[in-house]
Formats: C-alpha cells, sequence, structure tokens
C-alpha cells in the first residue's frame, strides 16, 4: 500500500529564549535561543521526502527581562516580539503554557491577536466568553506518497495546559477562567476532532511525564494522556526535562530510549530553545485512510548561529533587535551596590547572600502591610529559594554580581517571575512538613562513605526552600519524607533537627507569619496548599518590583547576617556535587574542589 512521511517539529519552553543571550549575566549565551534552532528548522523543513509541521508547546512570552520589559513597556503598535518570531518561522499551530497569563489576560488577549497560525488549549476558556484561542485546531495539508501520487491529510492538534495555573496566579486569573483535568478534557474532545475528520491527531500537552495512573487535576499527566485512543502523538513539555532521555528510568508504558509513552511517539525537547523535538511518522494509505506505520522519536540540539549565519536567522535577529537593545538599556541601571561578591554556586549546600537579600525585601514588605493587625504579634519568617542553580540550564545559570553596581538585571536574577508576595500562617507543624518537602532535594547519604551523590537531580533547586528567621539542621542520614514531586512516601521520616525560633524549640502548635511567594503558598512544586482563611495579605506589586524598592532604599549591601540552616554533622562522611568553574575560587569551609564534570560543570565535595 501506498506509504508517505510526516514530520512534526516542537519547541517548548522558550521563556522568551528567542536570542542567544543570558539577559542575567548580561553576555551571549551561544547554547540557547530560538534563533539557534532556526536554521536546523529550515534544514529539516526543506526535506523533500517530508510533510513538515512546526509547533509549540507552551511557556513561551515569559521567563527573562526582555519578556518583562515588552510587557511594561509595550510593544507601539507592533507584534510582539516573540510572536513576530513564530510568525517568520512559519508555525503551524501552538499551544498555551501556564506561564502565558503571569502578565493577564488582557496582554495575552493582545499578543496572540498577531499570530499568523492557530493557538489551541481544549481544557481552559475564559468565563466572559471572549476567545483566548481554540480547543483544537485541523490543519489540512498534503502527503507525497511514493506511488507519485499526493493525498491530502488532516492533523488534529489539540492543546492542553496545567489545571493549576489558575491556582499559581489567582490575582490575575480568578473568576475569569475556567481550567478542567487535561485527561477528561481530552476524552470529550478527541472524539470531535476523529469525527471533523482528522486523521492523525498530535496532543501539545504542556505537561510533564509523571505518574502512571490518572489522577483528577494532575500537573503532569503525559502519561495517562498518550494512552488515550486516537492520539497519535504526544509533544510533552512544563518540567523542562528531555525526551527521549537514555538516563530515565523505563517502565511496561515508558520507552526513555525509543521515546515513547503507551507506545506512543512523545518528544519533550527541554527549555530555552536549548533542543528541538522531531517525531518522524511514516504513514500508510490503507483503504482510503492515513495509519500510522513505523516512527521515530528524538531531539537535536540548535547550531549556534554566527553573525554570518542564515538569512533565516538574520531576519530573526533583525525582528528583534530593537526590543533586545531597549532591554539591555533597561537592565542596565544601576538601583544599588555591594561591597560583597553575591553569587549562588553554593546555594544548596548552606545560606548565600542572595537569598538573604530576598529574604530581607520581603520581611521588609510584610511588616508593614501587616502594622496595626492581630498578625503584626507573630513571629514573621520568610521562605525564599534559589532560581538560578545551575542544574539542566548549565553551568551559566548562576548568580554572580561583582562588588561594585547592582543593576535591575541583577534583581531579575533574584526573583525571574512576575510573581505576588503573601503573608500566610502557618503553624509549627506546617512549617516542618514544609522543610522536610524541601529537604527531598538531596539524596540520603551513608555515614562513613564518600563520594556519594548529594543532590537528587529529579528536584528542581527552586523546590529547595530555605525559611528564614528559624535555625535548624538537615540530617541527611535519614530517608526523606517526600518524593521530589511532593508525595509524603515516609511518615516517619524525619531530616529536619533542632528546628528553633530565637533559640527556643519550635512546637507543634506555635503559630507564626510566614512571607513567601504567590506558586508557593498556592501549591506549586508539590508542596503543601495553603487554604484561603490562612492567606493575610497578598501584594498587589510583584515580588520583583518588592526587591528592586528595598535595594533602593538600602543602596549598599555588606552583609546580612544569617545563621538559618546546616547539615548535620556526620563523622567520616561526604558527598559530591556540580557547581560552577568559577565557583573553584570562592569555596567555603566544608566544600573542597575534586575536578572537572560532565556539561561544563565542576565536581566539588562537602564534607558533613
Amino acid at each position: 500500500m501506498p506509504t508517505g512521511h510526516l514530520r512534526i517539529l516542537e519547541t517548548t519552553d522558550l521563556h522568551m529564549q528567542i536570542l542567544d543571550y543570558d539577559y542575567f549575566a548580561d553576555h551571549p549565551d551561544r547554547s540557547t535561543g530560538l534563533v539557534n534552532l532556526a536554521d536546523t528548522i529550515a534544514e529539516l523543513r526543506s526535506d523533500s521526502n517530508f510533510t513538515t509541521l512546526l509547533l509549540d508547546n507552551g511557556d513561551f512570552l515569559q521567563g527573562n527581562p526582555l519578556a518583562d520589559y515588552v510587557a511594561s513597556h509595550g510593544q507601539d503598535g507592533q507584534p510582539h516580539p516573540m510572536i513576530a518570531a513564530m510568525n517568520l518561522l512559519g508555525y503551524d499551530a501552538i499551544g498555551l503554557g501556564n506561564h502565558e497569563f503571569d502578565y493577564g489576560v488582557d496582554f495575552l488577549l493582545q499578543t496572540l491577536s498577531d499570530a499568523q497560525f492557530p493557538v489551541t488549549c481544549a481544557n481552559f476558556r475564559l468565563t466572559d466568553g471572549r476567545a483566548l484561542s481554540r480547543p483544537y485546531a485541523i490543519l489540512d495539508r498534503r502527503i507525497e506518497c511514493d506511488d507519485g501520487i499526493t493525498r491530502p491529510i488532516k492533523i488534529g492538534v489539540i492543546g492542553f495546559l496545567p489545571p493549576q495555573v489558575s491556582e499559581w496566579n489567582p490575582e490575575k486569573l480568578d473568576g475569569v477562567v475556567q481550567v478542567d483535568d487535561i485527561v477528561s478534557t481530552a476524552l470529550t474532545n478527541i472524539p470531535n476532532l476523529k469525527a471533523e475528520g482528522a486523521d492523525i491527531i498530535v496532543a501539545l500537552c504542556h505537561s510533564g511525564i509523571g505518574g502512571q495512573d490518572h489522577v483528577n487535576g494532575m500537573e503532569n499527566a503525559a502519561i495517562p494522556l498518550a494512552s488515550i485512543d486516537n492520539i497519535d502523538v504526544v509533544l510533552a513539555g512544563h518540567t523542562h526535562e528531555l525526551f527521549p532521555d537514555p538516563m530515565r528510568d523505563s517502565s511496561e508504558v515508558v520507552d526513555p530510549v525509543l521515546g515513547t509513552l503507551h507506545g506512543k511517539p512523545t518528544v519533550m525537547p527541554g527549555f530555552y530553545g536549548n533542543q528541538l523535538g522531531i517525531v518522524d511518522l511514516k504513514l500508510r494509505w490503507d483503504h482510503g485512510k492515513w495509519q500510522v506505520g513505523c516512527h521515530q522519536s528524538r531531539l537535536v540540539a540548535g547550531k549556534s548561529a554566527q553573525p554570518a549565519g542564515s538569512t533565516l536567522s538574520q531576519k530573526l535577529r533583525k525582528e528583534v533587535g530593537a526590543a533586545h537593545s531597549a532591554t539591555l538599556s533597561h537592565i542596565r541601571k544601576p538601583i544599588a551596590s555591594t561591597r560583597k561578591r553575591i553569587h549562588s554556586y553554593f546555594t544548596t549546600v548552606g545560606p548565600d547572600l542572595s537569598q538573604r537579600i530576598l529574604a530581607r525585601a520581603q520581611r521588609e514588605f510584610i511588616e508593614t502591610a501587616l502594622m496595626g493587625t492581630p498578625a503584626a504579634s507573630y513571629p514573621l519568617l520568610t521562605a525564599t529559594a534559589p532560581y538560578l542553580f545551575g542544574g539542566r540550564a548549565g553551568p551559566g545559570h548562576y548568580i554572580d554580581i561583582p562588588a561594585g553596581p547592582i543593576a535591575l538585571r541583577d534583581a531579575a536574577a533574584m526573583f525571574p517571575f512576575a510573581d505576588n508576595l503573601c503573608a500566610v500562617r502557618r503553624t509549627g507543624a506546617q512549617i516542618r512538613a514544609w522543610l522536610e518537602r524541601s529537604a527531598a532535594h538531596y539524596h540520603q547519604v551513608t555515614i562513613g562513605e564518600h563520594e556519594q551523590p548529594l543532590i537528587n537531580l529529579q528536584s528542581p533547586g527552586y523546590n529547595c526552600d530555605v525559611i528564614h528567621g528559624l535555625s535548624y539542621e538537615i540530617d541527611l542520614s535519614q530517608p526523606a519524607m517526600f518524593s521530589t514531586n511532593g508525595v509524603l512516601q515516609d511518615s516517619n521520616a524525619q531530616r529536619i533537627r533542632n528546628l528553633t525560633y530565637q533559640a527556643q524549640p519550635v512546637t507543634d502548635d506555635a503559630m507564626f507569619i510566614v512571607a513567601a511567594n504567590r506558586y508557593r503558598i498556592n501549591g506549586g512544586g508539590g508542596f503543601a496548599r495553603c487554604c484561603d482563611a490562612d492567606i493575610l495579605y497578598a501584594s498587589q506589586d510583584s515580588l520583583r518590583e518588592i526587591l528592586i524598592g528595598s535595594l533602593r532604599k538600602q543602596p549598599c549591601i555588606d552583609d546580612l547576617p544569617d545563621r538559618t540552616w546546616r547539615f548535620r554533622n556526620l563523622p567520616k562522611t561526604s558527598a559530591t556535587f556540580l557547581s560552577a568553574p568559577a565557583a573553584r575560587d570562592l569555596m567555603p569551609e566544608q566544600v573542597s574542589y575534586i575536578g572537572p564534570a560532565e556539561n561544563g560543570f565542576d565536581r566539588y565535595r562537602f564534607a558533613f
């Protein structure tokens, strides 16, 4: 029977990384950027053996100072730079991610109005009836078959995003949107797509590869979604992981080498444009219907787009050049200064100054906000986490501010999100559980052994909270109470030791106020969600604006003492972790250098 070939290209979690530039560090970064995928996309599309689609899976509008600048300064009637870039590259359709809503629904509506391609999201709608996107799209294309005949094909594309989006952004979305479960929505809509003639269905799933079994409202639902009949391809995202990935654990329904979930071809190409996902399908024309034959899932890294690169990459640079230049001028404005070097190279082995600066800003703001209220009589704590910590983003993804001026870009590095600050009431028992959840970031270590891994690489650094104002130890000889997804796995486990406030033990019934970002308060990252009755205050200003205001009021940073936490002493025991080569001259006590490691990192040792 005749056969033809369909190629599907995926980008995901671009986070406004259009160019190969690190706005936080203010220097080029040739490892990232949609511009570095442009030549690869053009090359793959030029293969006449395939009909090719280019799709994006969401979280493209927010994530760096370029995104913030465009959102706050407007576009002078021009298309948003990311939409202009997607129009230029000829995207066939896109889905939405949770971060698309960080600047509000009106901004998103205006941004998407210039898109020259369909925008799909099936489990999200505006309650006022305005059309932000369509549930799905059917793309009419033609495939040249090996018998010399070109035949039509209808390709259904359906988008999904995490149902938690309204919880993570309630100030902008409460009462404005309806968000439904991913799998339930798919079960409703896939038959409609087939009834409307879709031959092949591609799920644009802005959701990670999580649990195998469907749980209503689950955040990472790619596996149960793939089990649904008539979904042929799954394009995953949200968690910034890679798939296929031979290092990932396999199961009866997950093949990380072939890149399949429930036998369906699946890709997840990282973030920031560092990879392009490719699914190649060989289709059979069988009695007037298209059937999927064999398939291949793979990832390819972008090619560094040098100034003398292709016409397409140069057009892309020109398209966003004005916004890029304006952003650089803005983020280089000084707002304070520091006598000490501020960095996050060792943020997960001890308190660092960048988190202390953020904690101070949060504490001062909430102290003022609660002044004169009953809540002001309770002890005030602040929760922070590292956001530039290496990890999947590589050894250049750290805060490193030399002694001297602190610029706007440095504040963005300390808190990169358009999130708000909240004050929440928590008991001693709830705070202990919060810290136990954070301690899942680390592997259990064996006393008396060395060269054992310290960091659980399944846990991103931004899920390792520090609660300032307390003093405590983390005992890594004990198992973790929670999994890295926040699931309770051992209620008797206890890593948090000697938890005190002002040298007095914290009892389970003690009452505190904790200042933390809205994402965490609403359960983001697998932490316990705070009920509305316990949320005593929510700021109108963004947390980054609060941080900038704090820095301007105290324009010279010297040092901020912090005795918050430490690892518990374990005799003759050490563990290893990765950090940047630049960290070698900044090693704190208990840390020693081992040597170069993979992917440009260096390996260090922590002695307990």
